[in-house]
């Protein structure tokens, strides 16, 4: 389990260490801050976090909590109870939360994609769940506030076993049509580049990448080979994708949990950005924001530019915090504390909004916790809508 490139999630004795709370904040090499998300995370689920102690309130100072430090903001449920409804539902459903299947997969109808074949476009479901798992989050906050949502959490795990997010607060339509479409655009951008792909409709699978981010190693293993299983009955050898988290997930973390694994994984803005395809000029300025896994474990930055400036987009960047330097969203820990979540995201969002209040993004985790505190007069986008617009459009 120790590729660098791959995202670990921090060991007992890693979570423990002050290297990680306190010496990597003051390096130039910095990693990306959900590493002392994760880390603080680890030490309350193993029980060796003290929240007095100053390596606790320095992670609270890193994001501006400064009249209660991390206290008061975090962990407020039952952690493992969360993790048990998460891992309980990807076991039975194959997703942390339900989707009705014409959400998973009715972005494809018309298109006419062939059913499966040796490259298949991989979604990886994360678009299409955004919307459900805001419901979740939306649910969590609300039960984060009261003394009574950690008793609920708590009462024979009903979360995990009987509580179904759709029946509590199912998302809006337009969020549901809004993500199909963005997954729908960038199928339509391939077949316009020329790429010969199919899709393999209700065998499109989740990746299981939240299990990972959250270290349920076990539950990510068995998920994951239940995928690459399904992948290879269907003749698949080249998947191309089209998130960071499921992209990372599918080329770094994926062979060090399955044996003799041989998937060749390709994202989709590195596959159009080869195409040196030209749109129209859109003669629009926008402020790019870099997901962390795009940026520092997958390379990824140099095409989305590429892409943006060859369909007429100016893109603008925040010093010091874009690239491989980049500033969190917040996710996907808003699952677990959706209040840290949102403190996070909503410095992250005064950062952009200083160079332009037009931003785009390339992430369904970060659209989705920057969604959640954006000002009305700030228009978000997804790369996808911008490149659809250059390049299918007139």
């Amino acid at each position: 389990m120790g590729k660098t490139t791959a995202m670990a999630f921090p060991s007992k004795r890693e979570a423990s260490s002050e290297y990680i709370f306190m010496a990597r904040s003051s390096s130039s090499t910095a990693s990306s801050p959900r590493i002392f998300l994760r880390s603080l995370i680890t030490s309350f689920l193993l029980g060796i976090g003290d929240p007095t102690k100053e390596k606790y309130k320095s992670l609270g100072k890193l994001f501006k909590f400064p009249s209660k430090g991390i206290l008061g903001v975090i962990m407020p449920l039952p952690i493992k109870d969360v993790l048990d409804m998460i891992a309980d539902n990807t076991r039975r459903r194959g997703c942390p939360v339900p989707i009705p299947e014409k959400d998973a997969y009715g972005w494809a109808d018309g298109l006419n994609i062939p059913r499966g074949g040796e490259t298949v476009l991989f979604t990886g479901l994360l678009y299409q769940l955004i919307p459900y798992i805001d419901s979740l989050v939306k649910y969590l906050e609300g039960m984060e506030k009261t003394s009574v949502g950690a008793l609920v959490m708590k009462l024979g795990k009903v979360a995990g076993k009987v509580i179904d997010v759709t029946k509590i607060a199912g998302p809006p339509r337009e969020r549901v049509e809004e993500q199909s479409r963005i997954v729908r655009n960038i199928a339509m951008l391939l077949m316009k580049s020329g790429v010969s792909f199919g899709y393999l409709y209700e065998d499109d699978m989740y990746s299981g990448v939240l299990l990972h981010d959250l270290g349920l190693d076990d539950d990510f293993k068995e998920h994951a080979n239940k995928v690459y299983r399904k992948l290879k009955e269907k003749g698949v050898k080249t998947i191309i994708t089209i998130d960071p988290h499921t992209t990372n997930c599918m080329r770094k973390v994926y062979p060090e949990y399955i044996d003799n694994y041989d998937l060749e994984v390709k994202n989709y803005l590195e596959v159009l950005s080869e195409k040196e395809i030209r749109g129209k000029d859109l003669k629009e300025e926008v402020v790019i924001h870099d997901p962390c896994v795009y940026a520092r474990y997958e390379g990824i930055i140099e095409q989305p530019r590429k892409l943006l400036a060859a369909a007429g987009v100016k893109v603008l960047e925040v010093p010091d915090k874009s690239r491989s330097m980049t500033f969190c969203c917040g996710g996907p820990v808003e699952s677990l504390s959706p209040s840290l979540s949102k403190g996070v995201a909503g410095q992250r969002i005064e950062q952009l909004t200083s160079m332009s209040k037009k931003i785009v993004v390339m992430c369904p985790i970060c659209y989705s916790s920057f969604l959640r505190v954006k000002p009305d007069d700030v228009e978000m986008r997804d790369i996808s809508e911008y490149l659809a617009k250059g390049f299918l459009e007139g």
